[in-house]
């Protein structure tokens, strides 16, 4: 009898223990499940939270591409609405303009929508296009070809500001010409010209302003091709025409008689030669604000009786700058116009003749004839060059932000 109630108690005593250990299993094997039930979602919102980084980051790509595709504009269709990738979830884009050359982009990224967010994040950034600073701190800089003023001629400034001279040669004038500023020269500086500042001669040389040739080169090259030999028609301008953002092959650019031209950003004509006819007019569009933008060839440039190459109506001006490696005599040639535009021809000649006008020029050599006038405008002591509305945006380094929306 003793012995079975033995027995029974020590099944009693070893069943609670069972029970005792089960529970301790079960509450281990709960809170094990809770902390990987807890890591499975941690983890789910941090892959939907780069999954949100990504699209935020897409959204940004897009915005940039279609600025770049379309001149600087970004359509209603990726700038104004959601845009789902796939089934993992949608972007929204803002874009803030800063300047003519400055935007802000603004992505979110949304897993899966913007209507129900289990996640989104929300990026920004600053793009820009590429400016080349390009300094033009006097009316006139020459090199060892020097500057010969005609009868009547003057180099003056716009609004008050003086017209100075720097020359790595002579300086010579003729009755009646005039500089209204200082003349420097590393030879002689005659009389006439009459120099209305100081005369400085037997200055020491002075280095040229530097200009990039290959960086806007490819700016031009970036919008693509147009073989003269292939589509003449687009090298033989009429009317009212675009140009812009585009390099041109075997063959010379050709205004037709009373023709308009509006540019849109950098050209380079790589064969040829650039013939504004008569009558004719090569406008920088407004778009452009104060920043200016080069038209680069490696020909010559010869802007026709009575036409005009014109800056924007911003202040400061915008202008387009007229650059050529040409060593010819002269490189370019401006005759009975208003070319209100920057000239560089480091190799070769500038002319001006016939009461025409220029805003700056640096050669080798300029020779202005009877009655010209060059009018230096104080704005392009440090000038924006830009690829502009056309030109190549790019994200500015330094200037990428992300925050995790609430």
């Amino acid at each position: 009898m003793k012995k079975s109630i033995l027995v029974t108690n020590l099944r009693g005593q070893v069943l609670i223990i069972a029970i005792i250990f089960m529970a301790v299993v079960l509450i281990l094997s709960a809170s094990m499940l809770s902390k990987v039930g807890s890591y499975l979602r941690f983890g789910a919102i941090s892959v939907q939270g780069e999954q949100a980084i990504e699209l935020a980051e897409a959204g940004v790509d897009n915005a940039v591409w279609q600025l770049n595709l379309n001149a600087g504009a970004c359509p209603p269709a990726t700038c104004s609405n959601e845009i789902a990738i796939g089934t993992a979830g949608t972007f929204k884009v803002a874009i803030q303009d800063k300047s003519s050359n400055l935007k802000t982009i603004t992505s979110t990224g949304y897993i899966p929508n913007s209507t129900n967010p289990k996640q989104k994040r929300t990026i920004k950034v600053d793009i820009g296009i590429n400016n080349e600073i390009v300094e033009f701190n006097y009316a006139v800089q020459v090199g060892d070809g020097g500057v010969d003023l005609g009868q009547g001629a003057q180099i003056t400034g716009a609004g008050g500001t003086p017209g100075n001279v720097y020359s790595n040669g002579n300086i010579t004038g003729n009755q009646s010409s005039v500089i209204t500023g200082d003349a420097w020269a590393v030879g002689t500086i005659s009389n006439p010209p009459t120099v209305q500042g100081t005369r400085h001669p037997g200055s020491p040389q002075t280095d040229m302003p530097q200009f990039n040739y290959q960086q806007w080169i490819d700016e031009a090259t970036n919008g693509g091709t147009i073989n003269c030999t292939l589509t003449p028609s687009q090298c033989n301008l009429s009317g009212f025409a675009t140009i812009g953002r585009r390099m041109y092959i075997n063959g010379d650019l050709n205004f037709a008689q009373g023709t308009i031209v509006t540019m849109t950003g950098p050209v380079y004509i790589r064969d040829g030669n650039l013939d504004m006819g008569q009558d004719t007019r090569l406008d920088l569009d407004s778009s452009f604000g104060s920043t200016s933008v080069a038209l680069v060839l490696n020909g010559t440039v010869n802007v026709g009786q009575n036409s005009s190459i014109n800056p924007t109506s911003a202040s400061p001006k915008g202008y387009i700058l007229v650059a050529t490696p040409s060593n010819a005599n002269p490189a370019i040639r401006i005759s009975q116009s208003g070319a209100n535009a920057i000239f560089y021809a480091l190799n070769g000649e500038v002319r001006l003749i016939q009461s025409s006008h220029a805003t700056a020029v640096i050669a080798k050599r300029l020779t202005l004839g009877q009655s010209v006038i060059l009018t230096y405008d104080e704005g392009l002591a440090s000038t924006n060059i830009s690829g502009g509305p056309g030109g190549s945006w790019q994200i500015k380094k330094g200037t990428y932000k992300q925050t995790v929306s609430p």
